[in-house]
């Protein structure tokens, strides 16, 4: 069986990053055997997760993984959309991965609420008179990420702004489909839910959140999801 390795459940969320939660949606529709089990940073070749282990063949990266899946063992993760829309569903998912991620992760780090309460719990293994340097030093490269890729130049509110730009793309791209390309599920399903829902936590105090959470269609949809591929989750 392939075994998926994850952070695992946090913040009522099946898992703390967007980009696990988008893999295990991927390993889902692919109706393939799998098990989520806690990832280790000492095995993880990119440093990161998810990573998928396929019989002792390491796939890091969730859309490596989605090509794994669609290469080795015949996943269609098309939902027989034509050339344009899938491309169209590439470049939403690039948005989400590659700008709102960085919006929505600026939210949880580098606000203080948040992070005490949030990604600190991630350090809760360390011995705990050096918890909290760990937890302000890991912050810190956090925060130099941020400040290196851009978005964490900006203003709260210029972050805020540019967010809402990216969720109010993907309403109007969903329109009044059932998913978002169409009517059938495709691969950036997978990619939009999980963004989504993270970004949506409510574990978090977020005005993107809150965005999210005042604009119908986002939820509809987010809802579908969430029935469809973890029902009976409780947050």
């Amino acid at each position: 069986m392939m075994k998926l390795n994850v952070f695992g459940p946090y913040f009522g969320l099946p898992d703390a990053s967007p980009f696990c939660i988008k893999a295990l949606i991927l390993l889902k529709m692919s109706g393939l055997d799998f098990e989520p089990v806690k990832m280790s940073f000492r095995k993880a070749p990119k440093g990161k997760a998810p990573y998928l282990d396929d019989g002792g063949t390491i796939i890091a990266d969730s859309h490596f993984i989605m090509r794994h899946l669609e290469r080795a063992h015949g996943a269609d993760f098309s939902g027989g959309y034509s050339a344009e829309d899938l491309a169209k569903g590439w470049a939403v998912a690039r948005m989400l991965e590659e700008h709102f991620y960085f919006l929505s992760m600026n939210v949880r780090w580098l606000e203080d609420d948040n992070f005490w309460k949030g990604p600190y719990q991630f350090f809760a293994d360390a011995p705990s008179i050096l918890r909290p340097l760990i937890a302000r030093m890991i912050r810190g490269k956090v925060r130099k990420a941020q400040h290196l890729q851009g978005l964490g130049r900006h203003s709260a509110g210029e972050r805020l702004e540019l967010a809402i730009g990216d969720l109010d793309a993907v309403e109007t791209m969903l329109g009044r489909n059932s998913h978002f390309l169409g009517d059938s599920v495709s691969g950036v399903d997978a990619t939009v839910a999980a963004f989504l829902w993270t970004a949506e936590c409510r574990h978090f105090r977020s005005p993107i959140g809150d965005h999210i959470r005042n604009r119908p269609p986002l939820m509809a949809y987010l809802q579908r999801m969430r029935d469809r591929y973890f029902p009976g989750f409780q947050e």
